[in-house]
């Protein structure tokens, strides 16, 4: 009897460890469903939205190194009264008196103008340089943020197919139990015509298989919502989901290559205090002149003027009329300098607001390194755990097993009753069911310690 138990533990435990030969492979299952995910993830596609705003922010402040070039034009009527009082004065020889009282006059004339004036900075005391750097580094930190989320979603997409594996491992130990229960009933019913057994030894068999059809209708219930979960996640359609089908068995990692920290958290974090620290070297740099260049051509042309001096002695009122007056070209190029050398205190404001963010986000970043790092060893603990569990779990299926062959052989021969019977049956399914659960657990500790350690989206699409 012990070396019959001990030949079918030997030989449950090598199917079940056989498997591991391929675990490495595993993942790569999921390949295709979690690129498909990243891809149809709404949340994803707007962060890269966002960051290619950043993009075009970048471009903006590199634009201004370039020349603006601007070009004006107007036309006006301008029409005017002149009263003028100026000192007497006395011709030597005439006598007469020249500006004697107030000169009256008007002036009417029609002017039109154009030009082109172009500028460019020279120097802008390292603003827009440090400013380009800043969005630069602002750019990455949220490209690593988008790429963290992708952990996320293999994680669920991994799950998900996880527990419709379950639930193909739980169709069969129901066809399974389906199996004998069916073949127990047979026997009961034979055994009731011969008069070797009672109708409540067939009720019960009865019962036990009309307990197996609610759990199927379970199982089925349970799969037709993940698949609606993953057509959700993925984009999917239900037939392309149903072909990916695998065993479902434990994952053993090579825990040194696992457990490299990757986490893009912590880069995106490390991007952002560069961008904080050039932000810090922009404002600092307000301080300096602006320095510019700048060009400019125009033309000027006032016509049809006309100009009236009013009530002179001797002459009386004198019109004069201009055909036009015109300046054209006019040239003017030069160097322009800004210093804006008291505002408030706005400037010492925007630079304390830009020492503040970068305090603000060191603390950050330890803080999240210092998480990080104790996530990193609890998962590492949680998958540790679940493989040796993974191993209790395969002895209780083995002596279940076992329990459940030498039931079915006394129950044959008489020796015990059905109630014993079925006992054995339902602990074997509880305890391959456990097991079952405890693979999923253990194949959910490495999604979680791979997720840890940022590893989990790069391990699956490698």
């Amino acid at each position: 009897m012990k070396y019959t138990s001990y030949c079918i533990f030997l030989l449950f435990s090598l199917g079940y460890c056989f498997p591991k030969l391929k675990a490495q492979q595993q993942l790569s299952d999921f390949k295709q469903p979690v690129e498909q995910a990243v891809k149809h993830n709404k949340g994803l596609q707007n962060a890269y939205l966002e960051n290619q705003k950043v993009v075009l922010e970048r471009e903006e402040v590199k634009g201004k190194f370039l020349p603006t070039v601007s070009i004006n034009g107007g036309y006006g009527y301008l029409n005017s009264a002149v009263d003028l009082d100026l000192s007497a004065h006395q011709l030597p020889i005439t006598g007469i008196n020249l500006f004697e009282g107030s000169q009256r006059s008007s002036l009417s004339t029609q002017i039109a103008m154009a030009g082109v004036t172009a500028k460019q900075v020279i120097f802008s005391g390292l603003q827009i340089t440090n400013g380009q750097k800043a969005l630069e580094q602002k750019f990455k930190a949220q490209s690593l943020m988008r790429e963290a989320g992708k952990d996320q979603i293999a994680q669920e997409v991994m799950y998900s197919f996880d527990q419709l594996m379950l639930l193909r491992e739980v169709d069969l130990l129901i066809k399974d139990s389906e199996r004998r229960l069916n073949k127990e009933h047979l026997k009961v019913v034979k055994a009731i015509e011969n008069g070797l057994a009672i109708p409540y030894d067939r009720d019960k068999i009865k019962l036990a298989m009309l307990e197996l059809e609610s759990k199927k209708a379970e199982v089925s219930s349970s799969r037709e919502l993940l698949y609606f979960k993953l057509e959700e996640l993925t984009g999917l359609d239900k037939d392309q989901l149903k072909m990916v089908v695998y065993p479902l068995t434990e994952i053993a990692l090579a825990l040194e290559e696992a457990t490299v920290m990757n986490r893009k958290e912590i880069q995106a974090l490390e991007a952002s205090q560069k961008a904080y620290g050039y932000a810090l070297k922009k404002e600092q740099g307000a301080k300096l002149p602006l320095v510019f260049a700048f060009g400019n051509v125009s033309y000027l042309n006032a016509f049809d003027s006309r100009f009236t001096l009013k009530d002179l002695p001797q002459v009386g009122d004198v019109k004069v009329k201009t055909n036009h007056l015109q300046l054209a070209p006019n040239y003017a190029v030069g160097i322009g300098l800004k210093w804006n050398v008291f505002e408030g205190k706005s400037h010492k404001s925007a630079i304390e607001k830009a020492k503040l963010d970068i305090q603000i986000n060191s603390n950050k970043l330890e803080d999240t390194r210092e998480k990080l790092s104790l996530l990193q060893r609890k998962t590492r603990s949680d998958y540790e755990l679940s493989m040796k569990k993974i191993g209790v779990n395969q002895q209780q299926v083995a002596i279940a097993k076992n329990n459940l062959h030498l039931a079915s052989r006394q129950f044959e021969e008489g020796l015990s009753d059905v109630t014993e019977r079925l006992e054995a049956e339902n602990e074997f399914y509880k305890q391959s069911l456990n097991y079952y659960s405890q693979v999923l657990h253990q194949r959910n500790a490495v999604a979680e310690l791979l997720k840890a350690n940022g590893n989990l989206y790069e391990t699956i699409i490698r």
